[in-house]
């Protein structure tokens, strides 16, 4: 398994197929108001800006109510686009592994074919870890417990918990670590190889029981790249927001409150899609070395990437 031929296909299977870019940042939604409310329609003095103090407490529980109504809407479409993503990337990475065309249009109906299928998968998984979750607190509890109610010796108590709490903090990362890969394996399995939902859940496992050493090898390069993009991403988005703001921070120096607030705004305006395009290209590579990974864990070998002029944009 060439781990470097994985990594760099993923690149240019993410760069040259920007589309992807979308749906790797969901796969890491009137004016009526105002006259519900009764806004006070002039703003402008300090007499306007108290009344608009005012409004704003005296309705503050509607407020709140449209507020939560709002960010359970976007969490929603969200949460529903991140399924969507999922079963869309699998599908097009493996289609273009294979030398196969695909588009946003070809990727979005393959994430929407799936999307019930990669849903319930998900829910089974999380149902998995709750039940994993509850035997590493049995194991590691129950002794924990009956030793404060069978001993009073405080020496007893200390090493008893220290003892079953590193226990309990072992258990989990190992019980995370391979439930993460088995998830990530079962996804390829359900959309890929169009398997069951259970049954991918177990090929997925199985896959990991045959391949320990290389599962876990892709799974800590993935983490070694993940926090290695993350810190430039960080080092970038900080220079370029330092910049942004710069205008910013001298108009507020300046005491020129508007002008401030303002540039602000647009420095804001600025930024914000620079870090969702970064954040979509990373997810889509990311999502594509996962999608790779499981392609060569199962012996099928992709072609060697060419970075074409004619890209695939």
């Amino acid at each position: 398994m060439n781990y470097g031929e994985m990594i760099k296909s993923a690149f240019w299977i993410s760069w040259r197929n920007k589309f992807l870019w979308f749906f790797g940042f969901f796969a890491a939604g009137s004016g009526g108001a105002s006259n519900v409310f009764n806004v006070p329609s002039e703003v402008g003095s300090q007499e306007d800006f108290s009344g608009m103090g005012r409004w704003m407490s005296d309705n503050v529980v509607a407020l709140l109510v449209v507020l939560a109504v709002i960010a359970f809407a976007l969490a929603l479409v969200y949460i529903v686009l991140s399924f969507v993503s999922a079963g869309g990337l699998a599908e097009s990475v493996a289609a273009i592994d294979r030398g196969e065309e695909r588009h946003f249009s070809s990727t979005l109906r393959a994430g929407l074919a799936n999307f019930w299928r990669v849903l319930g998968q998900a829910i089974l998984i999380f149902l998995i870890g709750l039940g994993l979750l509850l035997v590493v607190a049995l194991i590691a509890g129950l002794p924990i417990a009956l030793t404060f109610v069978l001993s009073e010796s405080v020496g007893a108590r200390v090493v008893v918990s220290a003892l079953f709490g590193v226990l309990g903090v072992l258990l989990l990362i190992v019980f995370f670590v391979a439930l993460s890969i088995i998830g990530q394996f079962a996804l390829r399995g359900l959309v890929v190889d169009r398997e069951r939902i259970t049954h991918s859940i177990a090929a997925g496992y199985g896959l990991l029981r045959r391949s320990v050493g290389r599962s876990l090898l892709v799974w800590l390069i993935n983490l070694g790249l993940s926090i290695g993009i993350g810190i430039a991403v960080l080092v970038v988005v900080l220079i370029v927001g330092f910049f942004l703001f710069l205008p910013t921070i001298l108009l507020s120096v300046a005491e020129y409150a508007t002008a401030a607030i303002v540039a602000g705004v647009v420095a804001g305006l600025i930024l914000v899609p620079i870090f969702l395009v970064i954040s979509g290209a990373v997810g889509a590579f990311s999502h594509a070395y996962w999608t790779l990974a499981y392609l060569r864990l199962t012996d099928r070998p992709g072609r060697e990437p060419e970075p074409a002029e004619g890209a695939v944009a």
